[in-house]
């Protein structure tokens, strides 16, 4: 009753009142449990928040990585469309020295007297033949000789001493006379490609100073393919012989040249190692097999064949502004009739040569030859059966020669030069050799010219030449010519 009253009296405040106090003794307790869950939750996050940073860093590289390959794929792609295209017609891009591979991008000087289309042209003017990864250049060289000489030569286009006529000889002293020739002009065709082993090259070239009839008769030049590389030079094919240094040709507008040079076109297989560099200079060897073409007075019945090639080693030093090259030859000599009977001897010879610059646009050349058998290569006796004779008694012997010559070349100015030269020849037959006595003991050729270039493609120049003939009786001749020369370069 007491109780109830009580209760009765407070009412509904102090029944909330009591809840409260009631509510805030049982909730203590579980306050203190929440802030540890929000701390913990807060630790969860925090590495969450991490991981999802880790993952988009390696995201952000892979999509990177897929950028790159898919450029890739895009222009492999692109490359192989092209490629699997139909061939479009070749386009003619101009190649120069810049973008060939392994060539210098500074073109030598080249005088207006310098024979056209004798040594190999600088990279310049070639076209690409559209993708076949081939170069070639075209060269076409239109020439015009016109001759005056004091007397009759044998060799008429060609300025031969060998060929003058000496005392008590048809001809001799016969007077002036007069020629014109187109023979010089040349048609050159060169390709070039680079390939795994190297740059491949074809050359092909003639002029017209064949054996046929009439004014112009073809005459092929060189025909060869030549595989160049830093290591060495693989050549095949028909070209200049190994012995003749081509470098050290004077500038002569005549196409002959000094009598005593050592000139000779023939079928050959040539290697050139290259034995040591220097910066820009390089040691050579070349070496070569190539056909004999014995050139052999034979008496009745007998025929010249050789059992071996024609063998030459040498060793060549080159640098920038000259070079030095000594070169052997060696050279097998037969002859046989049809009974069997054969006669042989060996020959030999051996020549250094050298060609200089001097000042800027000045240059000298010089070569010394001797040896036995070897006529054949010098260019005033070549063809004249002078590499070996029989003797009295039926025996073959080789027939020694010498000679030198020397060249220079100065520079009024760029575009206009003299050039002079000096040769001397001579053999040396064994009394009891069965050859003519009017062959020739020893010739003497000198020039001097002035050319002009009177504009990139275009020449005109005079020259004077002088020969003297000594025949094995000691008589003598002398001759003179004066040349006049037009030449048309399409490609120089």
């Amino acid at each position: 009753m007491h109780g109830s009253s009580l209760n009765a009296k407070r009412g509904p405040g102090m029944v909330v009142a009591s809840l409260a106090v009631a509510g805030l003794a049982m909730a203590s307790p579980p306050s203190f449990a929440q802030s540890s869950e929000t701390k913990e939750l807060k630790d969860q996050l925090q590495t969450v928040r991490a991981q999802m940073k880790a993952q988009q860093d390696q995201m952000e590289k892979m999509q990177a990585r897929l950028d790159e390959l898919e450029a890739k794929e895009k222009a492999a792609k692109e490359q192989q469309v092209v490629q699997t295209q139909p061939a479009q017609p070749a386009q003619a891009t101009p190649v120069t020295a810049a973008n060939v591979q392994g060539t210098a991008t500074t073109p030598a000087y080249r005088p207006p007297s310098a024979p056209a289309g004798v040594v190999e042209p600088l990279p310049e003017g070639y076209v690409r033949l559209g993708d076949t990864g081939n170069l070639i250049k075209l060269d076409l060289v239109a020439q015009l000789d016109a001759m005056l000489d004091s007397t009759y030569m044998g060799g008429a286009d060609l300025f031969l001493p060998s060929t003058i006529p000496v005392s008590g000889q048809p001809f001799y002293d016969s007077g002036r006379r007069s020629n014109m020739s187109g023979k010089q002009s040349i048609f050159r065709m060169d390709f070039r490609r680079d390939t795994d082993y190297g740059m491949l090259k074809v050359v092909y070239k003639n002029n017209f100073f064949g054996s046929g009839s009439g004014d112009m008769p073809y005459n092929l030049q060189s025909f060869y393919g030549e595989l160049d590389n830093p290591h060495y030079s693989l050549l095949a094919g028909y070209n200049i012989s190994a012995f003749t240094d081509i470098d050290a040709f004077p500038n002569t507008l005549d196409f002959e040249g000094p009598n005593s040079f050592t000139f000779k076109y023939t079928p050959q297989i040539r290697f050139s190692p290259v034995l040591y560099t220097s910066g820009e200079s390089k040691l050579t060897m070349p070496m070569s097999l190539e056909k004999p073409n014995a050139d052999i007075s034979v008496i009745e019945g007998f025929n010249t064949y050789s059992r071996r090639p024609d063998i030459t080693l040498g060793l060549r030093w080159q640098a920038p502004s000259w070079h030095l090259q000594w070169a052997n030859l060696f050279r097998d000599l037969r002859v046989e009739n049809s009974e069997g009977r054969t006669r042989s001897t060996s020959g030999y010879a051996s020549q250094l040569s050298s060609a200089v610059d001097v000042f800027e646009h000045d240059s000298a050349q010089g070569w010394v030859s001797y040896g036995k058998g070897y006529a054949n290569f010098l260019q005033d006796i070549s063809g004249f059966g002078l590499d070996a004779a029989f003797t009295t008694d039926g025996n073959l012997r080789a027939i020694r020669a010498r000679g030198y010559g020397v060249g220079y070349t100065h520079a009024w100015m760029e575009t206009l030069t003299t050039s002079a030269s000096y040769g001397y020849l001579r053999i040396s037959p064994q009394s009891d050799l069965l050859i003519l006595p009017t062959m020739p003991k020893s010739t003497k050729f000198a020039s001097v010219n002035l050319a002009w270039q009177f504009s990139e493609r275009a020449m005109m120049g005079v020259e004077y030449l002088w020969g003297q003939n000594i025949d094995l009786t000691d008589a003598r001749g002398q001759g003179q010519r004066i040349q006049t020369t037009f030449r048309y370069d399409l490609n120089p």
